[in-house]
C-alpha cells in the first residue's frame, strides 16, 4: 500500500499516459490535459488551503499515538484527504472525457483512497469527503473548463 500512496512512483507512468492521450486523441487530448491541470490544481489548493486549514482536524497518527505507522505522519491537517480529492477529480474528468476509461480510472482512485486509510494517515470520513469533493470538482472542470477549451480549439 505504501507504493500506491507515494506520488513520485507514478511520474513516468503519468508522463507516458499524457503522451498517449495526446497522440491518440489530438485536440481532445490537449483539452483534457489542460483541463486536468487546472481542475486538479484547483482541487488541491481549495482542499489544502481552505478546507483543511479551516476545519483543522488532526490526523489519526497524531490523535492515536499508539498506532504503528508504516509512513511518516504529516504535519498537515487530515480533513479532507487531498490524495482522495485529486485522484477522484482526475478519475471523474477522465471518465467524462473518455468514456472507455471509467472502470480503470475509478479503480485507481479507490485504491489510493484505501491506501490512505490503510496507512493510518486518514480517517475513512477524510477520504470519503475528499472523494466527494474531488468528484464534484472533476464534474465542474468537465462542464465549465473542458467544453470551453474544446470550443477554443475547434479547427
Amino acid at each position: 500500500m505504501l507504493f500506491v500512496t507515494i506520488k513520485q512512483n507514478f511520474i513516468h507512468v503519468g508522463i507516458a499516459c499524457l503522451v498517449a492521450i495526446l497522440v491518440a486523441y489530438k485536440r481532445y487530448g490537449l483539452a483534457f490535459i489542460l483541463t486536468a491541470g487546472a481542475t486538479i490544481g484547483l482541487t488541491d489548493a481549495i482542499s489544502h488551503y481552505i478546507l483543511k486549514d479551516g476545519i483543522a482536524r488532526l490526523r489519526p497518527c497524531h490523535v492515536l499515538p499508539d498506532l504503528i505507522n508504516t509512513v511518516n505522519c504529516s504535519n498537515s491537517f487530515s480533513f479532507p484527504s487531498n490524495h482522495a480529492g485529486n485522484t477522484f477529480a482526475a478519475a471523474t474528468l477522465l471518465s467524462l472525457c473518455f468514456r472507455n476509461t471509467t472502470l480503470l480510472a475509478f479503480s485507481c482512485a479507490l485504491l489510493v483512497c484505501f491506501s490512505r486509510v490503510y496507512l493510518k494517515v486518514h480517517y475513512p470520513a477524510d477520504v470519503l469527503a475528499g472523494a466527494i469533493f474531488g468528484g464534484t470538482m472533476g464534474y465542474l472542470g468537465y462542464k465549465y473548463i473542458y467544453r470551453n477549451i474544446l470550443k477554443y480549439l475547434q479547427p
